[in-house]
C-alpha cells in the first residue's frame, strides 16, 4: 500500500523496542518490496534493527522488451555498450534521499542502505555518486553504475559488503569483481565474498552479512573494513 513517506508502497517493521540500526533494502528489478522483507525474520540481530522496504516505482523497462515493471531506473544491458539511464539513476537517488533524510530526522542510528540485484546497484550509486550519507552499503548480486563516475573515497565514506554467486546468470561474476576491484582502487574499504549459487541470496551469505554489520557498528569506523 502506499506510504506518506513513499508512495509507491513501503513496508516498515521494528522488532524490539530500542532498534541499534535502521536498515533500508532494495528489491531487485521485476520484484517488490514484499521479496526481501524475510529478511527482517531470518537475521538473528533482527530486533536491534528497524527496517524499511520501499517498492520501486513501476516502468518500462529497454532490457525486457519494453515491459511495465517495478524497476529503479531503465536497464539497457550488462554489456558496456548499451549506455546507462544516468537520468533515472540520478532521479531515483534524489528521491531516495528524501527517504534518508526522513529516517535521519527520526533518529541519530546509523542507516544501512542496501539491496539485491538492481536494488544493490541502486544502493552504491545513492550513496556513493550521489554521496547520501549512510553507514555502510550492501550490494547482493549487483554491480557499480556509472563506473565512470564514481568519486574518489572520502573519510566519512561507507563500508561496503559486495556479494555474488559464482553460477549467476543474470549478472556475470566477472563484472561484479571488477566493480569492487574499483571501488577498492578508489579508496574504498570493504568485504567481497562470493558463494556456489546462482542469482539469489542465501543463509551462509545472510550470516556473512550480519556479522559485518555489526562489527562495522560495534567499531564505529564506517570507514574501514569490518
Amino acid at each position: 500500500m502506499a506510504d506518506p513517506l513513499w508512495e509507491p508502497g513501503l513496508i516498515v517493521r521494528e522488532l524490539g523496542p530500542h532498534s541499534e540500526l535502521t536498515i533500508i533494502l532494495l528489491h531487485g528489478l521485476g520484484a517488490d518490496m514484499q521479496d526481501l522483507a524475510g529478511i527482517a525474520e531470518a537475521m538473528e540481530g533482527r530486533t536491534r534493527v528497524r527496517w524499511l522496504f520501499p517498492n520501486a516505482p513501476l516502468r518500462f523497462v529497454t532490457l525486457n522488451g519494453g515491459a511495465l515493471m517495478r524497476a529503479w531506473y531503465d536497464v539497457y544491458g550488462f554489456d558496456g555498450a548499451a549506455g546507462e539511464d544516468s537520468d533515472g539513476l540520478a532521479a531515483m537517488a534524489g528521491a531516495l534521499g528524501a527517504l534518508l533524510a526522513a529516517e535521519r530526522a527520526r533518529s541519530s542510528r546509523p542507516i544501512v542502505l542496501g539491496g539485491f540485484s538492481q536494488g544493490g546497484a541502486m544502493a552504491l550509486y545513492t550513496a556513493l555518486h550521489a554521496g547520501e550519507s549512510v553507514a555502510s552499503v550492501l550490494a547482493l548480486s549487483a554491480y557499480l553504475p556509472r563506473k565512470d563516475l564514481l568519486p574518489a573515497a572520502a573519510a566519512d565514506s561507507p563500508t561496503i559488503f559486495m556479494a555474488h554467486g559464482a553460477f549467476d546468470p543474470i549478472i556475470p561474476l566477472d563484472l561484479a569483481r571488477h566493480c569492487f576491484k574499483l571501488l577498492e582502487a578508489r579508496g574504498y574499504h570493504g568485504l567481497w565474498r562470493e558463494y556456489a549459487m546462482g542469482h539469489t541470496i542465501i543463509g551462509e551469505e545472510l550470516a556473512d552479512v550480519e556479522r559485518f554489520l555489526w562489527a562495522a557498528h560495534a567499531s564505529g569506523r564506517h570507514g574501514d573494513e569490518a
